[in-house]
């Protein structure tokens, strides 16, 4: 059961790390406090840091 547990764990962390990228940039763009910014930066160094 271990070893199941160690075999999907790399697929679990990039499918949570994708979820918390598309959720991030979803409601930081359509964000009316911080007037819609670009988020090429936001969203690469988010991508870097779950890399």
């Amino acid at each position: 059961m271990f070893n199941l547990f160690l075999a999907v764990s790399p697929e679990i962390f990039i499918i949570n790390a994708t979820f918390i990228l598309l959720i991030h940039g979803v409601v930081f763009s359509t964000s009316k406090k911080y007037d819609y910014p670009p988020l090429v930066s936001n969203v690469g160094w988010l991508g870097l840091l779950s890399v």
